[in-house]
């Protein structure tokens, strides 16, 4: 299969038109879409992920006009989107119209990206973008066009070229469906933040688990997510630096996190020169968990690449940005 790798947002809303499949970024991560209108387009996309079945797609929308002409909106989903949208909300809301994907539920997950091409876009699609994100299924999701073009150039029909993910992690999602309004899924924008406005907003504890017999309405809360095939361990400040001190030899084992500077271990600048592989440097340090949550899934990329065994990821700081970030840092690791 020969794929379009285009800026051309026409020749893209063309693709998706035609029921094609179409890779393209937002602000969080790239997403693999189809036209929500489109049920076999929407089916395919589960193809190519080998994606569960049940675990649902995000619809992507142009403007909060075009969500309301298809869902029931509400006046605290339209507070929600006129604070925190265009930008990284997704909000579970009941359809008006039956007919799009997935015609079994009697809902839709919903968001406006934030950056305007992307908008433009499916804008000129005449329909939401139903979208995933762009990775197989349980790995990382992918924020850099090179790994999107590594692992689907000749698999999808179109990747729409455009500003690269800077947030990197998903969006934030809010179920408005039933009596209470419920957090499905922690990410950049904070339960604290939604609390203004839903005050009664339900907030799962970090450690419950989700009824793996239940029909999900959002995708990230059921099944093992953003792992990538390396074993990831989440150590507390103290075991990371023991971890750099006892284990920074092993050229298996990579860190991330806030406390390596090079000065805990003897000669490690002039090791880590000679034994990065390329670009896959096993010692990636960030400033803030917004630097951490933007580098993550390229970091676990690379890793694998380089065929790293073990990742030792640092705790995040009990800041803003903790709760999506220590969510898909848990997630990672099989909890």
């Amino acid at each position: 299969m020969k794929t379009l790798i285009s800026s051309d947002v026409r020749l893209l809303a063309n693709l998706i038109q035609e029921g094609k499949v179409v890779i393209f970024p937002t602000e969080t991560v790239y997403g693999i879409g189809a036209s929500t209108k489109l049920e076999a387009a929407c089916l395919r996309v589960y193809e190519i992920k080998g994606r569960p079945k049940d675990n649902p797609l995000i619809a992507h929308f142009h403007s909060i006009k075009a969500i309301e002409e298809v869902c029931i909106l509400g006046d605290l989903g339209r507070k929600l989107l006129e604070k925190f949208s265009p930008g990284p909300l997704t909000l579970i809301l009941p359809k008006k119209d039956k007919s799009l994907f997935p015609k079994e539920l009697a809902t839709l997950a919903v968001r406006i990206p934030k950056n305007p091409v992307i908008r433009d876009w499916i804008e000129l699609t005449g329909s939401p973008i139903s979208a995933p994100s762009a990775n197989l299924s349980g790995r990382p999701s992918l924020t850099k066009l090179a790994d999107v073009i590594r692992y689907f150039d000749g698999v999808v029909d179109g990747i729409l070229e455009a500003e690269e993910p800077s947030f990197g992690i998903e969006s934030t999602v809010v179920s408005l469906v039933g009596k209470t309004p419920a957090l499905l899924r922690p990410g950049s924008i904070e339960s604290t933040e939604l609390l203004s406005i839903l005050p009664d907003l339900w907030i799962p504890e970090p450690t419950a688990k989700n009824d793996i017999r239940a029909v999900p309405l959002s995708p990230g809360t059921k099944y093992k997510h953003y792992a990538p095939n390396a074993r990831v361990v989440l150590a507390t400040t103290e075991e990371f630096l023991y971890s750099l001190k006892t284990m920074s030899e092993s050229t298996l084992t990579a860190w991330i996190g806030f406390s390596w500077t090079g000065k805990e271990i003897i000669g490690l600048e002039e090791m880590t020169e000679k034994q990065s592989l390329g670009k896959n440097h096993r010692f990636c340090s960030v400033s803030s968990n917004e630097d951490y949550a933007s580098k993550l899934y390229a970091f676990f990329e690379s890793c694998d690449l380089a065929g790293i065994r073990t990742i030792f990821c640092e705790v995040p700081k009990p800041e803003r940005g903790e709760e999506g970030l220590r969510n898909r840092l848990e997630k990672a690791t099989g909890g």
